[in-house]
């Protein structure tokens, strides 16, 4: 016997959960699986949340062992207690998901269960045994760290992003392979903590898919601070013994081995679709994830898909936000389409990095005719107080309506500085509308005033020419 949702959610993460919320708020009878025991998926469990909870403790130790610039003179030796951050974390994480929970329960309309799904057609799930029919679902079960095919008998032995956040001893040293956003967080953590921190990248430089002017900020710093950046490496094989992993890789035509306690893998992350057995359904997918169109639906159009399981930005809140386009298009009787030119994301290094819309490496991927200013932190008040003169604010402007179509910017304290950088890029703003606020001194969002001052001055001159 089948029991029939109006709508099943399979993945309980950033997007399955508060898609479920909404459809269960909207009327709808709605099944909400996950293979773990209670809500949170990836992000919070192993991913965003647990690393900015690491990170927060070394930020702040790091502010203690760095006090002398300011002129305060430690009596006593820093320590971290690591054992009581790890706890502190699952503590967050247990909160959190229980509060998830809890508004799970008050919802009448909506179900939560404990299983592994699979579809047996377009329109059944099978769940460990139990079968389910549904009028809709949606796809929602978020990415996995992939490992490349390496040589070696130390490759199963290596962590990830999930191991390194369930360790109760913090490592004296450890190698990172790969360089990309996770990599780079996890690095300038534990730099900040002791760790002895190596990285070996294949590209020329950390962080390639982002802004170079942007990256090469952030790995000078992490240079200055310490960490080892071994860039151009093609790495051969990672095999262990006597407790420690011997890597071995070619750069720049000779061959180097590296002889570390500890290797963490950080060289991408793919769909995770593995065993949904899609093909039951009808449901096109390829090594991106499930194919969607602009309104998020598969090619069985009453099966939608949204987050890290589908091609593009990889973001928990791009993930809300698709699931909030899922809903609507599946209850509403218009649609809505995706659009990801007004996206914004922090990635949280050492200066933080905040992009909201188009960068200018997109644009000019893209071939926009667009003009570019940029304000640099090293003249700004607030940044010579917080002796933090690492960074700017760029404006990418479209040439034709002056618009600002996207924002970057490196700074201390970037993530802060989002959220008027998300507005002006959501609202369409140009330089005289932010030109109209009158930001408090001395402060960081001061910033965004004096480059729309600059723009507006320069654009005055040229009239006058």
């Amino acid at each position: 016997m089948k029991i029939h949702y109006d709508l099943i959610v399979i993945g309980a993460g950033p997007a399955g959960t508060p898609a479920a919320m909404t459809a269960a708020q909207f009327g709808a009878k709605v099944l909400l699986v996950d293979k773990r025991d209670a809500p949170g998926g990836e992000c919070l469990f192993e991913g965003c949340i647990p690393s900015k909870v690491l990170e927060n403790a070394a930020n702040n130790y790091w502010r203690v062992i760095s006090s002398k610039k300011f002129h305060i003179q430690n009596t006593n030796t820093a320590q971290i207690h690591w054992e009581a951050v790890i706890q502190d974390k699952d503590e967050i994480l247990k909160k959190r998901s229980q509060g998830a929970m809890q508004v799970i329960k008050k919802l009448p309309t909506l179900d939560f269960k404990q299983g592994t799904a699979k579809f047996t057609d377009a329109h059944t799930l099978n769940i460990d045994g139990e079968f389910f029919s549904f009028d809709k679902a949606l796809i929602a079960t978020g990415g996995k760290t992939t490992i490349p095919p390496l040589k070696g008998n130390g490759v199963d032995k290596i962590w990830t992003n999930k191991d390194v956040f369930f360790e109760k001893e913090l490592p004296k040293e450890l190698l990172f392979i790969g360089a990309g956003a996770i990599s780079c967080e996890l690095t300038q953590m534990f730099n900040k903590l002791g760790v002895k921190c190596h990285i070996l990248e294949r590209s020329e430089r950390i962080l390639r898919h982002l802004p170079s002017e942007a990256a090469l900020t952030v790995q000078n710093k992490m240079i200055e601070n310490g960490v080892t950046v071994d860039l151009h490496v093609d790495l051969q094989k990672i095999d262990y013994e006597n407790d420690k992993f011997i890597v071995t890789f070619m750069q720049e035509g000779k061959e180097r081995i590296l002889e570390c306690k500890h290797v963490l893998m950080a060289t991408g992350r793919g769909a995770n679709v593995d065993g949904l057995e899609l093909e039951n359904a009808n449901v096109e997918y390829n090594k991106g994830g499930v194919v969607v169109n602009k309104q998020l639906q598969s090619s069985q159009a009453h099966i939608y898909a949204c987050g890290d399981c589908v091609p593009g930005p990889k973001f928990a809140h791009t993930a809300t936000y698709e699931a909030g386009i899922v809903v609507h298009n599946m209850f509403a009787p218009s649609s809505h389409f995706v659009n990801y030119d007004k996206n914004s994301w922090v990635l949280f290094s050492d200066p933080q990095i905040g992009i909201a819309g188009i960068n200018e490496q997109q644009a000019h991927e893209r071939g926009l005719d667009v003009d570019i200013a940029t304000y640099d932190y090293s003249q700004d008040a607030r940044s010579q107080i917080d002796k933090s003169t690492e960074g700017f604010v760029k404006f990418i402007i479209d040439k034709k309506s002056k618009v600002i179509i996207g924002i970057e910017i490196v700074s201390e304290d970037a993530a802060s500085l989002l959220g008027e950088a998300a507005l002006i890029v959501a609202n369409e703003m140009n330089s005289m509308d932010i030109m109209k606020a009158i930001h408090p001194h001395p402060t960081l969002t001061e910033s965004f005033g004096k480059l729309a001052q600059q723009i507006f001055f320069k654009s005055m001159m040229q009239r006058n020419r």
